[in-house]
């Protein structure tokens, strides 16, 4: 659990947190199955999904980013509270150009990437739905089954595939093909968590909440309401008298 949660401890806003934090331990639980049967993955210190894409986010999930952030980087979250979207502004995302040539840079795409760092999500732990899902989950299509399309930039594990070598097909598995769910039961034996599922228990914390906002936008937003709650939940400091009064 988020260390900062148990300060809303008694409001409306812990519930949403807890069930927020308990969504995204299930989706770890059900992809762990799916990646040790997938022969695929994503490249070391890739972040293309990040790319030229900002989420749109509803609250629950900003909330939960922003108690993460006050718990880990709060300095930066009251940064961000305080300048709202211009303290996402005058950056730069560079990527990384494998044939070569020099590296691209452009403005847009997640304001919480960082192309200097390894992995590049500076907010890995707080990340919203969609970081989790992209890849490793699966929609429905028209026959009611699920089905999976790899990212195009997924790459095959060499580790699973040697040990599924002589799985028949096993070869044919590659990014970008939209696989069924009895292909994918024949060649993996599994079938990777519904998106949808996971979306459905997001919009039930509050149906109201029927528009996204991107994520430079909600963010700030979220740390604020979270910081004004703070300020009322939490005890003054003591008028406690001087030890060594004045004499009268």
């Amino acid at each position: 659990m988020i260390k900062e949660t148990a300060r809303f401890s008694g409001t409306v806003l812990y519930d949403v947190l807890k069930t927020i934090e308990q969504l995204y331990s299930d989706i770890e639980t059900d992809q762990k199955v799916w990646k040790e049967k997938a022969p695929v993955g994503c490249p070391d210190g890739c972040g293309k999904c990040c790319m030229h894409f900002e989420p749109e986010i509803y609250e629950a999930e900003a909330l939960y980013l922003a108690a993460w952030m006050l718990e880990n980087q709060k300095e930066r979250a009251d940064h961000i509270a305080e300048l709202g979207e211009a303290a996402f502004t005058h950056r730069d995302i560079c990527s990384r150009n494998d044939e070569g040539g020099s590296d691209e840079c452009y403005e847009d795409g997640c304001v919480l990437f960082d192309p200097k760092t390894p992995y590049h999500c500076t907010v890995y732990g707080g990340r919203c739905l969609i970081c989790r899902l992209f890849g490793f989950s699966g929609d429905h299509g028209k026959d009611g089954y699920i089905r999976w399309k790899p990212c195009r930039h997924m790459q095959p594990l060499n580790s699973v595939a040697d040990a599924a070598a002589e799985l028949s097909g096993m070869q044919a598995v590659q990014a970008g093909h939209q696989y069924g769910q009895d292909e994918m039961m024949c060649l993996f034996g599994a079938v990777p968590p519904f998106m949808g599922a996971a979306s459905s228990r997001l919009l039930a914390l509050n149906p109201d909440d029927t528009h996204p906002q991107p994520l430079r936008t909600a963010l700030p937003a979220a740390i604020r309401k979270l910081k004004m709650l703070l300020h009322f939940l939490t005890p003054p400091e003591p008028d406690c008298p001087s030890p060594h009064p004045l004499s009268a």
